[in-house]
């Protein structure tokens, strides 16, 4: 029950926070969707790699930010939703770009949000022996 009540309320700060940033238009190319889908395979991958490696933290807060947040503020069917408005309107060229490029730039920030827990972790670690010491 506590993992479920945790991931209630990142599910309603996700999804909030999801509602925010896509009322940013520009142009014709759904921005707001791509940076939201690009910035949550981001922190989707540094939370999950930090916390299972490096930090523990207790299951509950994990769920809260990964089942709950993230997911609630990622979204598939936004995205696809999108492409279809894309090729209804008769932009191909965009309908195509636009997941090809959310793809690439999903896969670029989980890599690099891997890198950078690694990098939180090592000098983590590096501080904890210099302490000792």
């Amino acid at each position: 029950m506590k993992n479920i009540a945790a991931i209630s309320v990142g599910a309603f700060f996700g999804a909030i926070s999801r509602y925010l940033i896509s009322q940013l238009y520009v142009a014709d190319f759904p921005v707001a969707t791509l940076f939201i889908n690009v910035l949550g395979s981001f922190v989707l991958c540094f939370v999950a790699q930090i916390t299972i490696d490096h930090i523990k933290i207790r299951p509950s807060l994990r769920h809260m930010i990964t089942t709950g947040f993230i997911s609630s503020f990622t979204t598939f069917s936004t995205f696809v939703i999108e492409i279809v408005k894309l090729i209804s309107k008769g932009e191909a060229a965009v309908a195509f770009i636009y997941p090809v490029l959310s793809i690439l730039l999903g896969l670029f920030a989980a890599l690099l949000g891997y890198e950078a827990a690694e990098f939180v972790a090592t000098r983590r670690q590096k501080e904890e022996v210099a302490q000792e010491v």
